[in-house]
């Protein structure tokens, strides 16, 4: 199994749970819009915690149509290919801390599922994930017809949080949330994704050299935002029930002087 143990500081930060929720399905909806509690530390703080260690993170672009919307995108209808870019696995770093880049004056976050891809390019595992975006930079790369990758690759540009295995969970099932400062931003359905799972898997294999334990990001619900230095980001993946799947805790902090 791909992954690497991070113990310390870093686990009393997050939680990976299986167990359901006590509270019925019905009351999921409200809870959602509701600013999350506080995170608490693990009930067994010397377990370790699994992190995706990919080699590759492939990326799928304006896959929930409110967040195309939000950007000024057109939808992308689902018979058509999904629009793929690539970030580099050395872009990726546990919960803990986020270091905004000196050269951009607007990062968002945008919370999306990762999938992990097992020995046999199925899908193994799965963990909360932030694309960091550039927007600024994104704009100007744009304007210039020019490839996206300093806007989405820079060092620390995908935080991962704690992996949960697949086996026995549908991913068509699965909630997003991310809070900023205990405030709600982000909140998603995977079922709302235009191009499913499936259709994301067969196009990156048909198309790229995937490996094992390489990532796929699977798009971001609406509701992106520029993070400042002090931001506290939240983010989780929860199951039908309103379970807590995989959930980390990032601080954004400023650019490091040069």
């Amino acid at each position: 199994m791909q992954g690497q143990v991070l113990r310390g500081a870093a686990s009393a930060m997050l939680r990976c749970a299986g167990s359901s929720a006590a509270g019925a399905s019905a009351f999921l909806v409200p809870w959602l819009a509701q600013a999350t509690r506080s995170v608490q530390a693990p009930a067994d703080p010397d377990r370790p915690v699994m992190l995706l260690t990919p080699n590759n993170v492939w990326c799928i672009g304006r896959n929930y149509a409110e967040h195309v919307r939000e950007l000024g995108n057109e939808v992308q209808p689902a018979g058509e290919a999904p629009m793929i870019f690539l970030k580099a696995g050395s872009s990726v770093v546990p919960p803990g801390n986020i270091h905004l880049p000196a050269w951009s004056q607007d990062v968002h976050h945008e919370v999306e599922l990762a999938v992990e891809l097992g020995h046999d390019l199925r899908p193994a595992r799965a963990a909360v994930a932030l694309d960091l975006t550039a927007r600024d930079v994104q704009s100007k790369l744009k304007s210039k017809q020019w490839p996206w990758t300093l806007a989405k690759s820079f060092a620390g540009a995908t935080p991962l949080g704690p992996a949960f295995s697949l086996s026995g969970v549908d991913p068509t099932k699965l909630w997003l949330t991310l809070d900023v400062n205990g405030k709600r931003r982000q909140t998603g359905r995977t079922s709302d994704m235009i191009f499913s799972l499936d259709t994301q898997l067969n196009y990156v294999r048909r198309h790229f050299p995937v490996v094992p334990g390489d990532v796929l990001l699977t798009g971001t619900p609406h509701g992106v935002s520029r993070m400042a230095a002090g931001d506290e980001i939240l983010a989780r993946v929860l199951g039908p029930a309103g379970e807590v799947l995989s959930e980390a805790v990032w601080h954004v902090r400023a650019a490091s002087p040069k």
